[in-house]
Order: structure tokens, then C-alpha cells, then sequence
């Protein structure tokens, strides 16, 4: 249901030169990211089916810079099985043919974490430089990674080469590419606005009295809420919107924490209720609810059973340092969307990293298991090893 609004503001942005939505009204209501990535498409032509398709070929994309960056920690075998792994997850699917700005989000990740691993080995500063660019990139396609970004700077003032300059430059360059989408907004606006006008409804919807660690877009508000946005412009909402959450939050503080940890658990489900069986004729796809989630459920156990086996063998196979960072990203992106609201679909960019994660570790079984047998992976194919002479 995203998608007409994504396209009507990238074809403002494309023909009229300005960030609105499809009446003309300028917006800060979505992060610009995936906007400003899809306006030269659609300023040569290209509409929701072709946008489609591009998101597709950069998730596609992405698979490439994923496979070079597990190949270089756990060899071809590794990278190969990542990205085999990353589509055999049936959500990154339906997030790649359709327009969310997850799968760029994931791209841009993967790229800033590619960025920083290459920072580690070499003493220069275009890898840092470029880490920033992509990290801040990200930022704009989803607020939440400023959340996380403490964890991407601080694994790298923990690896890199040159720490400090490195750090430095990762979060100048990433701040400076922020800021300048902060800047328009208060130009246009007369307000502090970050990145997007949304974090005020976003926050109330995973902290109102009806909200449960499941639930999602489809809960209301309190009716002091409608009555006190009525009227008012999408940066006043915003704001109305946010105090009323830390209202209902500080009212209840028990009640809050025990829902934090509930959207936490739920960061880890493997399904959610989609709004849109709800409110689109038909439902959200042709295959119903309950088959859905068995397919999703067995699905699932790709990331999650080679995970638990990682960490039930961990004295065998310790994580390497960029795992660390793997399941740091994945773990701390859960405790940030639970102080909203959590869903699948949110957590795809992370899946990427624990996929990763995976080939590394079934890689070093196979190949262990290869070599007490006589047998090599090391490339295309088994074969027997030859006998020392």
C-alpha cells in the first residue's frame, strides 16, 4: 500500500524538482532514500513495474557485494552459500519485487559493512570515506540505522587499521551527508526534522494502550489523539504524536517495559500479521494466511537452525570479528525498532547479516567434514584429494 506514494513523490521530485506527495504538498513524511534512488528511473520513463524490477536487480547487486565480502572471511564456499541462502528466505522475495525501502537499506549496509571490513586492512581513507557515504545513505533510506550506527563505528575504531582518523571520517562523512537532508528540512519546514516526519507515529503505534508486542499500523489511538491532530500540518502531527506516546509510556512504566521486551521477542518471529488481508480485496497474496506461515515457518529455519548450531559448537567454530559485528547489527536493530514497533519486514536488512553468518559457519563444517575424508571443496566441486608423497 506504500508503493503509490513512493511513486507519486518520486515523480514530483523527478518532473517538478521538489519532495511531494502526489497533490503537490511538499513532505518530509517519508525518508528520502529510496525516493532520490528511484527519481532518475522514473524521470526516463520507468513506472511500478519497472521500479519493481529495478529494486530486484539491486537486491541482486547487493548479493554480489555480499558474496566478495564472506568470501574474504570464509572463502568462496561461504560466499556462495550466503547468496543462495539470502533469496531462499521467501520475504526477501516480496521485499525485493516491491517498493519498501528494505532491500536498498540492505544494500547500502552490506556496502558500508563491505567499506569498513576494507578499512581494516588498508591504511587509506577512501574505504572509511566511502563507508560514510553509503552508512549515510542508509540513514536516509531508514532513520532507524542511526540507532545502530554506534555499532558500525565502534567495531571499526575496534579493527581498523588507522582508528581514529578512520572513525572520524566514517562519522563526519556520514553526519554531513544527514545533516544536508536536515538542513532542507528546516528550510522548508521552520523545524528540527532529522530525516522524516514519521517517528511520531511511528512511536505512538508500538506504545499506545491497544498496542501489543505484535500488532502493527492496524491499532487506534487514544481519541484525545484524532482530536488533537485534527487540522493541524504533518510537522505539528509529529509532533502531537510524540508527546502523546511518551505520555501513554511514562504514564505506565511497567506496562512499557513489559511491551519492549514483548516487540523485542517479536523481532526474532518469523511472521506477522499483514494489514493489508485486511484491507485489500483478496488478501495480501493469492496463497492464504495459514499456508503462509507454514512455508514461512520451515523457511526460517535456515537462518535459525545453522545460528543455534553456531552457537552450540562455538569452542569449534568461533565467530570471526565481522560475525560479532553480523549479530551485534541483527541484535541491537531489534532493540531499537522495539522502542516502536517490530516486524518482519523491518528486520530483513539484518537477516542479510546472519545469513552471512550461516555460509561462514556451514562452509568451515563442510570443508571440515571434506578433509577428514580425503575430499576438497576449495572451488567448484568435490574432489579427492591427492595423496602426499
Amino acid at each position: 500500500m506504500d508503493e503509490p506514494d513512493f511513486l507519486a513523490i518520486a515523480r514530483n521530485l523527478a518532473f517538478e524538482g521538489v519532495f511531494a506527495r502526489e497533490d503537490g504538498t511538499v513532505t518530509a513524511y517519508r525518508a528520502p532514500g529510496l525516493v532520490f534512488f528511484f527519481a532518475p528511473f522514473v524521470r526516463l520513463g520507468a513506472g511500478l513495474m519497472e521500479l519493481r524490477l529495478i529494486n530486484a536487480a539491486t537486491a541482486g547487486l547487493g548479493l554480489v557485494v555480499l558474496f566478495d565480502l564472506v568470501r574474504r572471511h570464509g572463502g568462496p564456499l561461504a560466499g556462495l552459500l550466503a547468496v543462495a541462502l539470502v533469496p531462499a528466505w521467501p520475504v526477501m522475495i516480496y521485499a525485493a519485487t516491491t517498493i519498501y525501502p528494505q532491500t536498498l537499506q540492505a544494500v547500502l549496509l552490506v556496502l558500508t559493512v563491505w567499506c569498513l571490513d576494507r578499512a581494516t586492512r588498508s591504511p587509506g581513507v577512501l574505504p572509511a570515506l566511502l563507508a560514510g557515504l553509503a552508512c549515510g545513505a542508509a540513514i536516509l533510506t531508514a532513520p532507524i540505522v542511526l540507532l545502530v550506527f554506534p555499532i558500525l563505528a565502534g567495531w571499526l575504531l575496534w579493527r581498523s587499521a588507522r582508528r581514529w582518523s578512520h572513525t572520524i571520517l566514517f562519522c563526519l562523512v556520514s553526519g554531513l551527508l544527514v545533516s544536508s537532508w536536515t538542513a532542507r528540512n528546516y528550510v522548508v519546514f521552520d523545524a528540527f526534522i532529522p530525516v522524516a516526519t514519521s517517528s511520531g507515529l511511528n512511536l505512538l503505534v508500538g506504545n499506545s494502550p491497544e498496542t501489543r508486542p505484535d500488532t502493527a499500523l492496524e491499532i487506534r489511538f487514544p481519541e484525545y489523539v484524532y482530536t488533537e491532530i485534527t487540522g493541524k500540518d504533518e510537522v505539528e502531527r509529529n509532533r502531537i504524536l510524540t508527546r502523546a506516546a511518551v505520555r501513554e509510556m511514562t504514564g505506565d512504566p511497567a506496562r512499557t517495559i513489559r511491551l519492549y521486551f514483548g516487540k523485542f521477542l517479536h523481532w526474532f518471529d518469523y511472521s506477522n500479521k499483514l494489514v493489508s488481508d485486511d484491507v485489500v480485496e483478496g488478501g495480501a497474496s493469492a496463497i492464504k494466511a495459514d499456508l503462509r506461515d507454514m512455508i514461512l515457518f520451515g523457511a526460517y529455519m535456515i537462518i535459525v537452525l545453522p545460528l543455534l548450531a553456531h552457537l552450540i559448537l562455538i569452542r569449534r567454530y568461533p565467530f570471526k570479528p565481522v560475525e560479532i559485528l553480523f549479530l551485534a547489527l541483527w541484535i541491537g536493530a531489534g532493540l531499537a525498532y522495539a522502542i516502536f514497533f517490530t516486524r518482519v519486514r523491518f528486520r530483513l536488512p539484518f537477516d542479510w547479516f546472519v545469513i552471512a553468518s550461516n555460509g561462514i559457519f556451514l562452509a568451515a563444517v563442510i570443508e571440515g567434514w571434506a578433509t577428514r575424508r580425503g575430499l576438497s571443496v576449495r572451488g567448484a566441486a568435490f574432489r579427492t584429494r591427492e595423496p602426499q608423497r
